[in-house]
C-alpha cells in the first residue's frame, strides 16, 4: 500500500494531478487508514501508470477514467502499432539509396531509426523487411552482389553497436555464435538483440567459432545457453558434426538452442534433448533467468 506522494512518483504523477484525477473523474478509488489518509494499491498505481501514458498520447483523462484495465491496455498497444506508421516505406527507401551507391543517406536513415524506434519495432519493421527486400532484389537481379555486401555491413556495424551498448553489470547467461563455415550472421545478431530486449544478460562471440572454442567460453562464464545460428544448407553437414562435438565437450546443463533454416532439421537428426531448434528470443530470454 502507498501513500499519495508515493504512488504519485511511482505512476510518474504529480500528487496535484493524482488528487484531481481522483476527485473530478474517479480514475482511482484509494482505501483508506484507520485515520483515513488514502492508500493505493499496486494495481492502482500500475492503472495509474498506463492513464499516464495514455494522456501523454492526447487521450483526455475524462474520455479513460471510466474505462477498465483492459480497455486501458488494448489503447497502449494499438498506440504501439499506429506510432510508427511512416516506418513501412522506410526499407524500400534505404534500398533505393544503396542502388544508387547513396551509403550516406542509406547509413542516415538507419541511424535515425535504430535512434527513435523501440527494439521490437525496429527489428519487425525496419530490419527484417530490409533483409526480405535484399533477396527478392538480388533474385531477380535489381541488386548487385557488390550493394548486398553493403547493406550487410552497414546493418552488421549499427545492429552491432546497439547490442555493445548493453549494461556488463553481470555475466552473460547466453552466448551467440555460428558455427565454423557458417559466416551469415546478420539473424544471429536479430536474435541476440531479441534477447537482449527480453531481459538476458547476453555475449555476442560472432561467426565461424569452433566447438571446443565455445565450450570452454561457456565453461569460464557459467553461461546457461548457447545460442546457435545455422543458414546455409551447405554447411548442414558439418553443421551436425559440429554440434554433436559441442554436446560432448559442452558443461552439463547447458542448453544447446539452434536457429536459422537448417534448425529445425538439425535438431531433429540430432535427437539430442539439449539440442533444440528454437524461433522466439522470449524461449532464450528464459534461460538466462
Amino acid at each position: 500500500m502507498f501513500p499519495v506522494k508515493a504512488a504519485a512518483e511511482l505512476s510518474g504523477l504529480t500528487p496535484e494531478t493524482l488528487r484531481a484525477w481522483e476527485r473530478r473523474h474517479a480514475a482511482v478509488v484509494p482505501h483508506r487508514d484507520d485515520k483515513g489518509r488514502r492508500l493505493y494499491d499496486s494495481a492502482m498505481v500500475e492503472r495509474l501508470a498506463r492513464l499516464h501514458r495514455l494522456t501523454d498520447r492526447g487521450h483526455p483523462i475524462r474520455d479513460l477514467a471510466a474505462l477498465a484495465d483492459d480497455a486501458l491496455d488494448r489503447l497502449l498497444e494499438e498506440g504501439r502499432h499506429t506510432a510508427y506508421g511512416g516506418v513501412e516505406a522506410l526499407p524500400e527507401r534505404m534500398l533505393d539509396a544503396i542502388a544508387e551507391y547513396q551509403v550516406d543517406v542509406f547509413d542516415r536513415d538507419l541511424a535515425v531509426a535504430i535512434t527513435t524506434l523501440p527494439l521490437p519495432v525496429l527489428m519487425a519493421r525496419v530490419v527484417t523487411p530490409l533483409l526480405r527486400e535484399v533477396g527478392v532484389r538480388w533474385a531477380d537481379g535489381r541488386l548487385a552482389i557488390a550493394q548486398e555486401r553493403l547493406v550487410s555491413s552497414l546493418l552488421r556495424a549499427r545492429l552491432l553497436s546497439v547490442l555493445n551498448q548493453q549494461a556488463r553489470g553481470s555475466r552473460p547467461r547466453v552466448l551467440f555464435a555460428t558455427l565454423p563455415g557458417e559466416r551469415h550472421e546478420l539473424g544471429l545478431i536479430g536474435a541476440a538483440l531479441h534477447a537482449y530486449e527480453a531481459g538476458a544478460p547476453v555475449l555476442y562471440l560472432g561467426t565461424e567459432l569452433p566447438a571446443r572454442e565455445l565450450a570452454r567460453v561457456a565453461e569460464r562464464l557459467g553461461a546457461a545457453a548457447v545460442a546457435i545460428s545455422s543458414v546455409d544448407p551447405a554447411q548442414a553437414r558439418s553443421a551436425l558434426q559440429d554440434l554433436q562435438l559441442l554436446h560432448e565437450v559442452l558443461p552439463q546443463g547447458v542448453a544447446v538452442c539452434v536457429g536459422g533454416a537448417n534448425a529445425r532439421y538439425l535438431a531433429e537428426a540430432l535427437g539430442i534433448a539439449r539440442v533444440r531448434a528454437v524461433s522466439d528470443a522470449t524461449e532464450l530470454a528464459r534461460h538466462a533467468a
